[in-house]
């Protein structure tokens, strides 16, 4: 995977999307591999190159974009049933 940058929302989203995948399909385990991904998400600059005084903002649009992803993540993956029952009446 490419590092995390404030421009690469998929990548963010597409991480997301396979541990809540994981974790719901039965692997209780895909949580805690999920902790450093959401270190480097929140914390580490990665490829980002930002003055100090920026940092707030950087930070900022960081863990709004993480929190998106997982809400994004968790009603895909939570309509997902609902969807299979219905195929299958």
């Amino acid at each position: 995977m490419k590092p995390s940058t404030i421009t690469n929302h998929r990548r963010t989203l597409f991480a997301t999307l396979l541990f809540a995948t994981g974790a719901i399909v039965g692997w209780p385990f895909a949580l805690a591999l999920a902790v450093p991904f959401v270190v480097e998400e929140l914390f580490v600059l990665s490829g980002d190159h930002i003055s100090a005084p920026e940092r707030r903002k950087w930070s900022a649009i960081r863990w709004k974009r993480l929190l998106s992803c997982g809400l994004i993540a968790s009603l895909l993956l939570v309509s997902l049933p609902s969807e299979r029952r219905l195929t299958q009446t």
